[in-house]
């Protein structure tokens, strides 16, 4: 079968907190670019002077184009101080799996850097479009620094492995999947002579402690790597924290700890969504009237149900663990609040609503008028034989309507 090779460059930049003010309000115009996860674990080293930084990036395959991939990692603190260049090509046998977003390449590369607090900022471009995704993260190595230190944990698929991780990939974001009944993850830890156990929690959102165990690393030196199987707490709601700590007290303020918070989905349910009554209020775009009313009237104990039912109707493939129509729906939400968000939600405002009912465009004409002193857009859809304008009128960036467009879809009556 004919191999489909896929084409990216990942820029990855690592500045000082120093540069952070110079690139707020730095936005990225471009429509349609590469969705992409990212992960960025900091471990200490056996010096107390260096830290490691490991940053993962997960882009489904389903995002890019199939040509080779080559990654490009620039790594700078004030000064470049590293620029680390790595290319190779990623291919699957099966075009199944190219279009599938359950899927996809991870790369991984590691940093070492003086402890300290730095922004990540991560570019995927697909060199077929030339269209370029950004993700910027906020990473404090600062503890790695002191006497003791634990690293951020990091959560693995045990279904899923590789050469380079035995024990399972990272899980980019964390989540378990309902009935679940342990998870995996892996940490490091620097640890004063004579340390017997470190004491592993697991409590619910708002800090109650739901489950707690002890692991015996006696006789492993002061300097820990592990992969740990933790039982989760079946009572476990949709969202709950991970956390290991080297003081038994865990109201202590001053112990060294580390803890990641964990998201716990149901089958078909996707990682684009954080809170169900937000959730369901972004459905007025494809929600029947009766639908959505029955959804938002609903009971708490009944509205995550209900939600589920929604979606269930509209799950392309009932037969796999992921509805793909979901996925890619609160994936354009999460992507139009990024992109459009004023003084509104993003996925509120004009373009947002296009561009989740409808997708990146095919055509960007922007200015196309301009007299009048003001900015112009023109989305075309080729596919739909459809052209939006939007106009800014105040100047400050919030595009709307030239000409009125009452959405067929939504809230429609049946």
């Amino acid at each position: 079968m004919k191999r489909s090779p896929l084409l990216l460059i990942i820029a990855l930049f690592l500045v000082s907190d120093s540069l952070t003010a110079q690139m707020r309000g730095r936005r990225m115009k471009e429509l349609g670019t590469p969705q992409f996860s990212v992960s960025a674990p900091g471990y200490p080293t056996a010096s107390r002077d260096s830290a490691r930084l490991e940053v993962y990036v997960r882009i489904p395959y389903d995002a890019v184009q199939f040509v080779k991939k080559a990654i490009t990692i620039l790594d700078e603190k004030d000064n470049q101080v590293k620029r680390q260049i790595t290319a190779f090509e990623s291919t699957t046998d099966d075009f199944n799996t190219t279009v599938s977003p359950q899927e996809g390449d991870m790369g991984a590369q590691a940093f070492t850097l003086s402890p300290d607090e730095y922004t990540c900022i991560v570019e995927v471009t697909d060199q077929d479009t030339r269209k370029t995704g950004r993700r910027k993260i906020k990473v404090d190595l600062s503890p790695m620094g002191e006497a003791a230190a634990i690293s951020d944990l990091l959560l693995l698929d045990p279904n899923e492995k590789a050469d380079t991780h035995p024990l399972g990939l990272p899980l980019i974001p964390p989540r378990t999947v309902e009935n679940d009944s342990s998870i995996y993850f892996y940490y490091e830890a620097r640890l004063p002579d004579g340390t017997e156990d470190l004491f592993v929690r697991v409590l619910s959102a708002d800090d109650n402690l739901l489950a707690e165990d002890t692991l015996d690393v006696r006789g492993k030196g002061t300097f820990v790597k592990e992969t740990v199987k933790q039982p989760i707490v079946g009572t476990v709601s949709s969202r709950f924290k991970l956390e290991i700590s080297l003081a038994s007290d865990r109201k202590k303020k001053d112990r060294v700890h580390a803890s990641t918070v964990v998201r716990n989905l149901w089958r078909g349910m996707t990682v684009f969504v954080d809170n169900i009554e937000e959730a369901v209020e972004q459905l007025r775009y494809i929600a029947y009237s009766d639908e959505l009313k029955k959804l938002t009237k609903s009971k708490k104990d009944k509205k995550e149900e209900n939600f589920r039912a929604f979606w269930a109707k509209r799950d392309p493939t009932p037969e796999t663990p992921k509805n793909e129509l979901m996925d890619e729906y609160y994936r354009r939400i999460q992507y139009a609040n990024d992109k459009f968000g004023t003084w509104q939600d993003g996925w509120k405002t004009a373009m947002g609503m296009i561009f989740v009912l409808f997708g990146p465009p095919d055509d960007i004409e922007v200015n196309m008028y301009g007299r009048d002193g003001r900015h112009y857009q023109r989305w075309t859809y080729f596919k739909i034989s459809r052209s939006f304008t939007f106009v800014d009128y105040n100047g400050f960036g919030e595009y709307e309507f030239l000409d009125p467009y009452v959405s067929p879809y939504g809230t429609r009556w049946r």
